[in-house]
């Protein structure tokens, strides 16, 4: 259960990673990440960071402060900007390494040390004040690497570490360590939420199901770099006419300020991008929310898993979709019945064999995770049509796995095991056809005792397995 849980959050992180990324692009390049009032200059890009920090780890902080450095260094490098900017540029300092290291290396160390100080303060009796006091100290976190690198990388700028302190005399430090501690506290709280854990449990179910349309995931990836290419033709394109244009009325552009107006174009294409990217994200997610709920009324109740019809249904879909052609690589039919489940029942009560059922279909979900279709028939009947090409001895091993998270499954002080009939997918197979054929194979290992697998044809080399085998 545990490592289902690890699954999901894993799932749930790569969506809540990229609206983070999307997030501070967005306030990287727009007034939502920097305020400047003269003589105050107040900057809330590293909020995103820490937010990525608390809620997911010290991994995701540190790939969120990869892009807030990288689009730092993007910014800086302009002729327009000052020469206390010029230092994060590789382009204007004359120092392209130590640009880097200071405007992305600083950065990521920020990312990193957050994560880890949220991590360190999560595991404390009182996680909240732990994640209030990290966040507080969040822009100091943020300007001590970055002056510290200053001082090592480019002294003639006039900052050193101590240089960190400075702004703890400035009458608005309080004001912006209460406004970042709201922002982060509140995506806490939310991200624990039984609506968010609920969604996301739902849109990881919804991908589990859609494992099978994996392959279309390359075709999207290429209408994202068709959709990249023309965004940036279309950017040098006004670039070249707003030039033309300024021409027409006798202010002819020299190179330098060419170049500015077409990095100044470029952010305003990085700040759509950065919306476009949450908008399509919240998009997707709101529309495999929509598909669970559609897919729900077609589920087991219990078990969370396919029923009947929609598993013969979508199984049948998967079947032609699928090349199960391969010689040394094949999918498989997987079917499992709980051994005794009916004593069981009697001796221990329903809600006792509900619990075992709901134990079943997870360790199911823990070994196959995204490779096949999952279902239960009824009752005790659990189904499995794996479309993930394994060799014998791979489906042998995933068969083994099953059955050792089944048998850590305990009803009191007796073990549940499970018999196991497994026939591999050929191509031009049916799902009524591979079901046929795997409940023979089910008969033959109760027949030989129960507790075991029972390979079918194509398997010779690991025809039968029971406890007396391992």
């Amino acid at each position: 259960m545990k490592n289902i849980y690890r699954n999901s959050k894993e799932q749930n992180n790569g969506y809540v990673l990229w609206i983070l990324v999307a997030v501070e692009l967005l306030m990287s390049f727009s007034f939502l990440g920097y305020i400047h009032i003269e003589p105050i200059s107040i900057t809330f890009v590293y909020i995103p960071v820490l937010i990525a920090g608390c809620m997911l780890g010290p991994k995701e902080s540190t790939i969120v402060g990869a892009v807030f450095g990288l689009s730092a260094m993007w910014k800086a490098s302009a002729f327009y900007v000052g020469a206390g900017d010029a230092v994060f540029s590789p382009i204007m300092s004359g120092k392209p390494v130590e640009s880097i290291l200071l405007s992305v290396g600083a950065r990521m160390l920020f990312g990193l040390i957050s994560g880890l100080l949220y991590s360190l303060a999560k595991r404390t009796r009182f996680p909240l004040a732990g994640i209030i006091l990290v966040t507080s100290a969040g822009r100091t976190l943020h300007t001590f690497p970055v002056y510290s690198f200053m001082g090592i990388l480019f002294p003639e700028a006039g900052f050193r570490a101590s240089s960190t302190f400075d702004h703890f005399s400035r009458g608005y430090f309080l004001l912006l360590a209460v406004i970042a501690d709201i922002i982060v506290c509140l995506c806490y709280f939310l991200g624990k939420s039984d609506y968010f854990q609920k969604l996301f449990q739902h849109i990881r179910i919804v991908d589990q199901m859609s494992a099978s349309i994996s392959r279309y995931r390359k075709a999207m990836g290429g209408i994202i770099m068709l959709f990249l290419l023309a965004s940036f033709s279309v950017t040098l394109y006004f670039s070249d006419r707003i030039g033309n244009a300024l021409l027409r009325y006798g202010l002819e552009l020299g190179e330098k300020e060419s170049y500015d107006l077409i990095h100044l174009e470029i952010q305003f294409l990085f700040g759509i991008i950065s919306l476009g990217m949450l908008i399509l994200i919240f998009v997707i997610l709101y529309l495999k929310n929509i598909n669970y709920l559609y897919y729900e009324a077609r589920l087991d109740g219990l078990t969370g898993l396919m029923g009947r019809q929609q598993f013969f249904q979508e199984g049948e879909k998967l079947l032609k979709k699928r090349d199960f052609s391969g010689k040394e690589k094949r999918g498989c039919f997987v079917i499992l019945d709980i051994d005794q489940f009916k004593q069981i029942n009697d001796r221990y009560g329903h809600p006792a064999g509900d619990r075992i059922l709901t134990d079943v279909a997870d360790a199911m979900r823990n070994v196959f995770e995204k490779k096949a279709l999952l279902g239960r028939l009824g009752g005790d009947e659990f189904v499995a049509l794996v479309h993930w090409m394994m060799s014998k001895d791979e489906i042998g091993t995933f068969m083994d796995s099953l059955r050792k998270e089944i048998r850590e499954i305990h009803i009191r002080d007796q073990k549940v095991t499970c018999s196991i009939g497994v026939i591999p997918v050929m191509q031009g197979d049916t799902i009524e056809e591979l079901y046929r054929s795997a409940d023979r194979l089910l008969y033959e290992a109760k027949k030989q005792g129960k507790n075991r697998v029972v390979y079918g044809y194509h398997f010779e080399d690991i025809s039968v397995k029971g406890d007396d085998e391992k």
